[in-house]
């Protein structure tokens, strides 16, 4: 079962997501996949950091996938090791791992050295 919750444009999805549905945002949006469980205290931490940062998120593109399925095909795709962050670039490959809540701030400066992004911001994109 997928529950659904909507931050305006930023879309969280809890409990399995397939594979082909990550996949349908290659070349249109950067996910941002956080492993975790239920009860730990750093996702409600991290989806907080996120909600504060939704324009900032939203301007990048970003698709917020919240995973607490131990069984879902992402964790046996990604492995995560306990708490997870996992930003993915709009060609599909990781562009960072950390198992700590990330700040917006670090998400959006990586991002924004990106040879995509940059021309997004040049076309006003």
């Amino acid at each position: 079962m997928h529950l659904v919750a909507c931050l305006s444009t930023l879309a969280f999805v809890f409990s399995l997501m397939a594979e082909r549905e990550l996949a349908s945002y290659r070349w249109e949006a950067r996910p941002i996949l956080v492993f975790s469980t239920p009860d730990d205290p750093r996702l409600a931490d991290q989806i907080r950091l996120f909600d504060a940062a939704e324009a900032d998120l939203a301007d990048r593109d970003n698709v917020i996938f919240v995973d607490t399925d131990p069984t879902s095909a992402l964790r046996a795709r990604y492995r995560p090791e306990g708490f997870t962050v996992i930003l993915i670039g709009k060609d599909g490959g990781e562009k960072l791992r950390r198992q700590r809540v990330v700040a917006p701030s670090e998400l959006n400066a990586l991002i924004d050295t990106m040879p995509m992004r940059r021309r997004e911001i040049r076309s006003g994109d």
